[in-house]
């Protein structure tokens, strides 16, 4: 109970407890006022801040002299005396709380930086790990398939692996750009792509065999730069579905510019729909989900009634990143 009370007097509401403290010590003929004012003084200092416990200070002297004036002694020697040992009192309790309230803040400062530094020391700690394990795996996949149709005396051999080594060297680039925002080096980051870099999309997965088809419908229109981005990845990560999982089945891609909303739609003809289906939790469903959710737009992934899968996008417009 002791403690709620201070706790409100103190931290919550140190200016409302003054102020009705005051009021009451020049009403009533209560002598001890000015020491229990010294309290919600010391709280103002500590935690709101110095420049308003000044004037907290003057107001309790000037109601020690108002009491005293409509209370006690007309003398003024004695007068000004009480509101100087008053506003002294009250002085020093303000620079008390204004020295708690700055070691408070240092200790904060010093945990957010402690924090901070443990967040930084994590993102180093991933970004050795991608480049040590993915980077040395990734880079022996492009030496092999360059290997392999170095040898192959196939020429459809020789493009497939072609196509695997710059699929690879493209992972080799979006890891290194990952790993610099990780450390946060200071470089001059490269921008995210958006939708004007599909064409590099939609020709990786026609190097892999694939009949992809796109479709743009509606006036297009600039988008914000993090929301384009989104949609990029979104058709991006169903493409590469797509490649993985269609079983060569053709493939198209629509943009549709509404007039409040960018719809993406990505379909295939067949293949491992079914597995697809059966995994809605998987990381690249459950990734653009989540990218389509940040913006407060809406996927959805499926088989399709006529056969094979598709992924349905709605993005707003004007939504902005949630912070999450």
């Amino acid at each position: 109970m002791l403690r709620t009370i201070c706790d409100v007097v103190v931290r919550r509401h140190p200016v409302a407890t003054l102020a009705a403290l005051l009021a009451a010590g020049v009403a009533l003929p209560v002598d001890p006022f000015t020491l229990l004012a010294t309290v919600p003084v010391y709280g103002i200092a500590a935690w709101r801040s110095w420049r308003l416990a000044v004037p907290a200070v003057v107001l309790v002297a000037a109601a020690a002299l108002t009491h005293e004036l409509l209370h006690g002694s007309s003398d003024s020697g004695a007068l000004l005396a009480l509101t100087l040992a008053t506003a002294a009192t009250a002085a020093i309790a303000a620079a008390i709380g204004t020295v708690a309230g700055e070691r408070r803040r240092s200790r904060e400062r010093e945990a957010i930086l402690r924090a901070d530094q443990a967040l930084t020391d994590e993102r180093l700690r991933i970004a050795r790990e991608l480049h040590d394990a993915v980077g040395h795996d990734v880079s022996l996949m492009i030496v092999q398939a360059q290997a392999l149709g170095a040898t192959a005396g196939d020429e459809a051999v020789r493009e497939a692996t072609d196509a695997i080594a710059d699929l690879g060297r493209h992972t080799m680039v979006e890891m290194s750009r990952t790993l610099r925002l990780l450390r946060h080096d200071g470089a001059e980051h490269r921008p995210q792509p958006g939708l004007e870099a599909l064409d590099e999309v939609l020709d990786g997965a026609r190097s892999a065999g694939v009949t992809v088809t796109f479709a743009m419908e509606g006036e297009p229109r600039p988008l914000e730069p993090a929301l384009d981005a989104c949609a990029f990845r979104i058709v991006q990560e169903s493409v590469t579905n797509v490649v993985r999982h269609a079983g060569g089945a053709p493939a198209s891609v629509t943009l549709r510019y509404g007039p409040g909303e960018l719809e993406l739609v990505i379909a295939d003809e067949g293949g491992a729909a079914g597995d697809r289906a059966a995994d809605p939790g998987g990381h690249g469903l459950a990734g653009m989900r989540e990218r389509a959710a940040l913006f407060g737009g809406m996927l959805h992934a499926g088989p399709r009634g006529s056969g094979g899968f598709e992924v349905r996008a709605r993005l707003p417009y004007g939504g902005e990143p949630v912070a999450r």
